[in-house]
């Protein structure tokens, strides 16, 4: 099963670690984390647009979609399932 997490982006649910708010990423040890993953660049391209990240276990993918509302989608294909 994949999830649609906005741009026209899917991830495979396997691969996800966690769904966290982008309000987050201004905590130091995260921003350290994000920084030494790949993709976690926090550059300001596009951040305006960015309201969830996502940890996978190759990258780090980000999303203009809220957390709660990826997370509503994840457990919907879960019951579904």
């Amino acid at each position: 099963m994949y999830l649609h997490i906005g741009n026209s982006k899917v991830i495979s649910m396997d691969e996800i670690i966690g769904i966290f708010s982008m309000e987050l990423k201004d905590n130091l040890t995260n921003k350290m984390f994000l920084q030494s993953f790949p993709g976690g660049n926090l550059g300001s391209k596009g951040e305006q647009s960015r309201n969830s990240f996502i940890i996978t276990t190759e990258k780090v993918c980000y999303s203009p979609i809220s957390p709660l509302t990826l997370q509503k989608r994840v457990n919907k294909m879960i019951v579904n399932d």
